[in-house]
């Protein structure tokens, strides 16, 4: 396959092949074949109309909701140096230094979940194994720590600023699930997207 020749060869061919596939597909939100080439080589299962996670310096095993936004420069570290051996140094577990034949720490795996929104500049660490629905991570973060639904979370380290809503509103827009519509359904609530109240109501009827 043409695609998985070009995504494998070097770098500059996979920014081609994106650049190619976006404009192609209707945008890295929309393209099933830079979904598929992502999924299989670098372990990261995006789902529809989420974007920002299709480039070489965000770590896999990750699983990315429905309408997720992520800004640029994002980074995410699937695994530590060690800190609790004699030394720090790669020499220990990256087998490119001839002192190992693999590496021997494990891939953590982090869950994000649906309507997330990750600003600019943000950094996630391994400690970090989930981000639910709704949540809000403020650019130039650091996150450590797993995020609730609905919370925002800025800082270095990232520390929980506050809640999107009240805990009634946000449980019920947690149970209408609207990140699992299909786009017709959703694009008949447009004129309520900004006023969670109202979408509620008129889920609802």
């Amino acid at each position: 396959m043409i695609s998985e020749k070009l995504f494998t060869m070097n770098r500059f061919t996979r920014k081609f092949l994106l650049w190619y596939l976006k404009r192609k597909e209707g945008g890295e939100w929309r393209s099933k074949t830079i979904r598929a080439l992502f999924k299989k080589y670098y372990k990261i299962d995006a789902g529809i109309n989420s974007y920002g996670w299709a480039h070489d310096f965000i770590d896999g095993p990750l699983k990315i909701g429905n309408y997720v936004s992520i800004g640029r420069n994002f980074r995410r570290i699937s695994k530590n140096h060690p800190i609790d051996g004699v030394t720090t140094h790669p020499c220990s577990f990256n087998p490119e230094f001839g002192w190992v034949n693999e590496d021997w720490r494990v891939d953590e795996l982090l869950e994000i979940g649906n309507d997330v929104w990750i600003g600019d500049n943000v950094t996630i660490l391994p400690t970090c194994h989930h981000i639910s629905d709704g949540s809000i991570i403020a650019a130039g973060a650091v996150l450590t720590k797993d995020v609730g639904s609905f919370e925002i979370w800025g800082g270095v380290p990232a520390k929980f600023i506050k809640n999107r809503f009240d805990e009634d509103t946000a449980r019920e827009l947690a149970n209408t699930n609207w990140w699992d519509l299909e786009e017709n359904e959703l694009k008949e609530y447009l004129d309520v997207l900004n006023n969670p109240q109202e979408f509620i109501n008129k889920f609802k009827k």
